[in-house]
């Protein structure tokens, strides 16, 4: 349901084995050699690294290509992780001409850095524009698989602390890094013993700790721990080890508190110790309209209390639509960046429609927002960048605030993100990491909406902002008081939402489902997962949950007309693949547009949609089964030959099928 983890934070891992230090050889190097990689103790991933000597331009270069996987889950859905890193080396000198790095999930980060003559020619998306940085004197060239500069001063010198300027190659910026002698230790690794140094670095500008042990005779890496993750040498057999990691517990913080109308939380009072990365934290960027901070920060560590106010702006003295901002300040929100391209034709040409006639400002913010989080399904792992958000019209919270802040700056209305961490009902109550989306509006300043939750012109009080660009690590947190915004409101149940109240038999599953009235709501208390606040019903009778469509409740009644059944309703989505199999000349010209591959993300699977024996037929990987479809409804929907689910096909402005809902039906007995 909420964002799971920052590529920029997934992995510190571009490691390991050359060494500028003096008495070193690069001939002396091995091909090629292996790293394990442990989240929370689970064996999870692994790197592998070759090195060979190539020409360029006449030169003898060493070649250095890294590829890391990483097998992760979070909410249910698989979050595999690839980088890959690659850097071309002057054995002379001994320093980096060029570096690449590509962070791959649903979408890709990329970046590279060309150095010549004391510039970093820096480009951080594939044709974007190159940044030329000036390498002042003392600025450190980090290499990929070395730290020659801790081993002259911490292992070769005596030094016990020390700041360096080091050049970025993911970031493309000079940051400052200290670090402290921590001590040694005798490490047992792939048979061999080995005698290191520990390090402890502490990046000012991304609020990053890291803990290296590093070979004494070489100033190798061997271990690293940063992030909760641990990162080792390792044989070969580590491919063949490795499992799925959950990541829920690093993502959340169990409060054992249930609040099912989130939206109207209006007052917190939180007491937390939070962990970040990603950005410098300080107690001043803590404390803003709507949020109070009291405690310390220390190296990221935040702790103390939070006092959080529901934020809501009117629109009063909104700015014009479209705006005309002119302050330089504001510039870099308003202009695309990797995963936030504003500058594509689709996302403006629709930005575009969606405001177009809008009184203001506001008013096209709040149309924007409603359709991200209308048309733009939950599902884990997300869309990642915008455009790709847009395209498959899925993504989990970091997709749709990042569309929406490309939308928004599409139309001249500044955006950012805005991360930290949500209040949800979720395993017994808890703060998950979240990200949601500010807008500027003058006078007003920035503005904070929330699409993934349907908060379209509005943040309620369960939210805590960290920053910008940066992560959620919970170390503990308790509510300490808390109010809703309706605790006038008569708490008596209604007359006419007595009847659904109770508990309801899921039997397939021997799982209870309950009704309540709760926090001046109807809610349904869904076993080990969360409490959903439900709006109330449509025209038609159908209750839909506060913070999402992709569920939604009916009831049926019996022949004496009290409430006998409750049909629970999933949409789930599956985007088409474009790359399909060979159709045949026996699939009608209806059919044919529909037959192929659709991916299901969450489950990482292939459903089929094929034509047999005169009809439709699904084949479902993970029940490992084949359904037919011999109808299709009045609706457009078509029904499966059990009569129990339900599939569509959406099309896009061209008519193209770009993916399947499957509506998936269950009914529970009262």
């Amino acid at each position: 349901m909420k964002t799971i983890f920052r590529l920029s934070n997934a992995l510190a891992l571009s490691v390991f084995l050359w060494t500028a230090a003096a008495g070193q050889s690069l001939n002396n190097l091995p091909k090629s050699w292996n790293f394990a990689v442990e989240i929370n103790g689970v064996l999870c991933g692994f790197s592998e690294s070759e090195i060979s000597t190539i020409e360029r331009d006449g030169k003898e270069l060493l070649s250095l290509n890294e590829e890391v996987l990483v097998k992760q889950s979070a909410l249910g859905g698989k979050v595999d992780l690839i980088i890959t890193n690659r850097a071309l080396i002057e054995p002379s000198t001994q320093l980096p001409v060029f570096v690449e790095q590509r962070f791959k999930t649903t979408a890709e980060v990329y970046s590279s850095t060309k150095f010549s003559s004391g510039i970093a020619y820096f480009t951080s998306v594939e044709g974007g524009e190159v940044k030329k940085i000036q390498l002042t004197d003392g600025v450190v060239l980090e290499n990929t698989i070395s730290y020659p500069h801790l081993m002259r001063d911490f292992i070769l010198g005596n030094e016990k602390e020390k700041q360096y300027q080091v050049f970025d190659n993911q970031k493309g910026e000079i940051v400052t890094k200290n670090y402290t002698r921590a001590g040694e230790e005798e490490l047992e690794l792939v048979g061999t013993n080995f005698n290191t140094i520990i390090l402890e670095e502490f990046n000012q500008n991304s609020g990053i700790t890291t803990k290296l042990w590093l070979n004494k005779e070489n100033s190798c890496p061997l271990k690293i721990n940063v992030s909760n993750r641990v990162i080792y040498l390792a044989d070969k057999s580590v491919k063949k080890r490795i499992q799925i990691v959950n990541l829920d517990n690093l993502l959340y913080a169990r409060v054992n508190k249930i609040i099912s109308n989130i939206h109207d939380i209006s007052y917190m009072q939180i007491e937390a110790s939070i962990s970040s990365e990603g950005e410098r934290i300080t107690h001043e960027s803590l404390n803003f309209a709507g949020q109070k901070f009291e405690g310390t920060v220390t190296n990221n560590l935040t702790e103390g209390v939070f006092e959080i106010e529901k934020q809501a702006y009117s629109g009063e003295n909104a700015p014009a639509f479209p705006p005309g901002f002119t302050d330089e300040d504001l510039n870099r929100y308003l202009e695309p960046e990797s995963l936030i391209e504003s500058d594509h034709p689709v996302l403006i040409k629709e930005a575009q429609q969606i405001t177009e006639g809008s009184a203001d400002s506001w008013e096209a913010v709040v149309r924007l927002s409603k359709w991200v989080g209308e048309n733009i399904m939950g599902a884990l792992p997300g869309g990642t960048s915008a455009i790709n958000t847009y395209n498959t019209r899925e993504g989990e919270c970091g997709s749709h605030s990042r569309l929406l802040a490309a939308f928004c700056r599409a139309v001249g209305i500044p955006a950012r993100l805005s991360i930290g961490c949500m209040y949800i009902s979720y395993a017994g109550g808890c703060f998950y990491q979240h990200a949601w989306t500010e807008v500027y509006m003058g006078d007003a300043g920035w503005v904070a909406v929330d699409a993934t939750a349907h908060e379209f012109d509005f943040v309620d009080a369960g939210h805590i902002r960290l920053g910008e660009k940066t992560s959620f690590n919970p170390k503990a947190m308790k509510i300490l008081d808390y109010r809703m915004g309706n605790e006038s409101v008569d708490k008596t149940v209604p007359d006419e939402y007595k009847k659904y109240l109770g508990s309801y038999n899921f039997e397939e599953r021997n799982r209870i489902f309950k009704i309540l009235y709760q926090d001046g709501s109807l809610a349904v208390d869904i076993p080990d997962a969360q409490v959903l606040a439900l709006n109330p019903p449509d025209e038609n009778g159908v209750f839909y949950p506060k913070v999402t469509k992709q569920l939604n409740f009916s009831f049926e009644n019996d022949l004496y007309g009290n409430i006998a059944k409750m049909k629970l309703q999933q949409v789930i989505p599956l985007g088409k693949k474009f790359e399909l199999d060979s159709i045949g000349s026996d699939v009608p010209e209806e059919f044919k547009p529909l037959v192929g591959n659709y991916w299901f993300a969450q489950a990482q699977a292939d459903f089929k949609v094929s034509y047999q024996d005169g009809v439709l037929a699904l084949h479902d990987p993970l029940a490992k089964t084949i359904v037919k479809l011999p109808e299709q409804t009045d609706t457009g929907l078509w029904k499966d030959e059990f009569g129990t689910n339900e599939l569509e096909f959406v099309r896009n402005e061209n008519d193209e099928v770009i993916r399947m809902l499957i509506y998936v039906n269950v009914y529970l007995t009262k």
